[in-house]
């Protein structure tokens, strides 16, 4: 993973920061949709795979939510990255 002065400064830290914490938070949806899963073959009941089919869409919902903050705050920090890099060539 690149340093993080090389890419930008505090406010782009920060950002890398806010990802770290958002990919962290992955982690818990992704475990309990596996759990989940890997229960309801255990089980092999239809109630069981219902169950696991509603938990694993509320998870998968709360996943692309995590990804859908991931990619603003990536977004954002490319457009300041941009406004930057403009500033430093117009300062030339």
């Amino acid at each position: 993973m690149p340093e993080t002065e090389e890419l930008g400064g505090r406010g782009n830290r920060r950002k890398i920061k806010q990802l770290s914490a958002e990919l962290h938070e992955l982690c818990q949806p992704l475990t309990t949709l596996q759990c989940t899963l890997e229960m309801a073959a255990l089980t092999d009941t239809q109630v069981a795979y219902r169950e696991a089919m509603e938990t694993g869409l509320a998870e998968c919902r709360r996943m692309v939510a995590s990804v859908e903050s991931m990619r603003e705050i990536l977004h954002e920090a490319m457009r300041e990255a941009e406004a930057e890099a403009k500033k430093f060539e117009a300062d030339k």
